[in-house]
């Protein structure tokens, strides 16, 4: 890819604020969108993005498909499967915001049908490409550090109906699916298999106190990996707007334990040892270490770009934000039920 003929046509349907950040890292990965479409219900919104990308607005959403190489699909939820079978019928590589879809059964066909394919698809669990969860990730592996035995996941964010996030779609059930722990912690979800391991029981509870049918604002859960460690995530939308999204990630293994504190894609990553060692990594110099460790590009956009153009794999893909929503699902099994315990194991589409 050296001209600009040669550049894949990227189109946009979806132009909110996870959009424009897809766009500004496809920019910085050497994909301009001065060739491609983008298309978003709202016409505004859709001439906004088109102005700040070199973008084209189009009519519809299969215009966008129709006149792309590849597509990105950053509407809400409840649209992301509607998109995606359409991407598959035009033989178009997708990548695919997360969660995949507003629950489990529908996230499950969503991968059924887009590994039948055989096209390039990628989520966005972008935070496989962290950084910081990369370097933590290879601390707590290293067998000088013992297994891990617990695990405090904190992440809070103020309600993303304001602010500069403005997604007022998220206060809609019908369209977001849930709350906090669905649209927003899917992330930490995912963390917490990459970081620990499989997760096999998960106890949870959940708060509404903003009053939006089905939108929970606080999820708690206790949850037990199949490794023997056990572990907390706390996910939190409250009404704080200086605090737009943060992290703590705090891992305790026999001999070292590892925390995530600030930024989470470039730390610090700060580490303490049995022998009274210590360490901590952050800004260049951990992208540095960690590019090593990434699969593929460390921009996960141009990573995307990559693989369809090649025709291989995206990473990650469908299998694992599945396997996300499983854990997710059975969360809100075991909130329902009052915080009894449900084996992740047992819930099925």
């Amino acid at each position: 890819m050296t001209t600009s003929t040669d550049l894949p046509i990227v189109g946009f349907v979806g132009t909110g604020h996870i959009a424009t950040f897809h766009s500004k890292m496809l920019k910085i990965s050497g994909v301009p969108m001065t060739r491609g479409g983008c298309f978003d219900i709202d016409a505004e919104r859709s001439a906004v993005f088109a102005q700040a990308s070199g973008s084209t607005v189009m009519a519809s959403a299969d215009e966008v498909i129709a006149s792309s190489d590849m597509v990105y699909i950053c509407t809400w939820t409840s649209e992301h499967q509607s998109l995606v079978e359409k991407c598959i019928a035009a033989k178009k590589p997708f990548f695919c915001e997360k969660p995949l879809s507003i629950g489990l059964s529908q996230a499950a066909e969503m991968h059924a049908a887009a590994t039948a394919s055989e096209l390039t698809h990628q989520c966005g669990l972008i935070l496989r490409r962290s950084p910081a969860y990369l370097w933590a990730r290879e601390l707590i592996s290293d067998p000088g550090a013992g297994a891990p035995m617990a695990v405090v996941f904190r992440d809070d964010q103020f309600i993303p109906v304001q602010g500069h996030y403005k997604s007022t779609w998220r206060g809609d059930v019908t369209k977001a699916g849930a709350g906090t722990l669905l649209e927003h912690s899917i992330h930490d979800v995912d963390m917490l298999r990459f970081l620990i391991g499989d997760v096999e029981s998960v106890s949870a509870r959940a708060t509404y106190r903003h009053g939006i049918e089905g939108i929970e604002d606080v999820v708690a859960a206790s949850i037990g990996f199949a490794n023997g460690a056990v572990g907390t995530l706390t996910t939190i939308w409250h009404d704080n707007l200086s605090r737009p999204s943060l992290r703590n990630v705090e891992v305790f293994c026999e001999h070292r334990t590892v925390v995530i504190a600030g930024d989470d894609w470039f730390g610090p990553v700060t580490w303490s040892n049995t022998d009274g060692t210590t360490g901590s990594l952050e800004g260049t110099e951990l992208l540095e270490k960690t590019a090593p460790l990434a699969i593929g590009d460390t921009n996960p956009d141009g990573a995307f770009v990559k693989a369809a153009v090649d025709g291989t794999a995206g990473f990650p893909d469908f299998s694992i934000a599945l396997e996300a929503h499983r854990i997710v699902e059975a969360m809100y099994r075991s909130a329902r039920d009052n915080g009894n315990a449900v084996r992740v194991a047992s819930v099925q589409p």
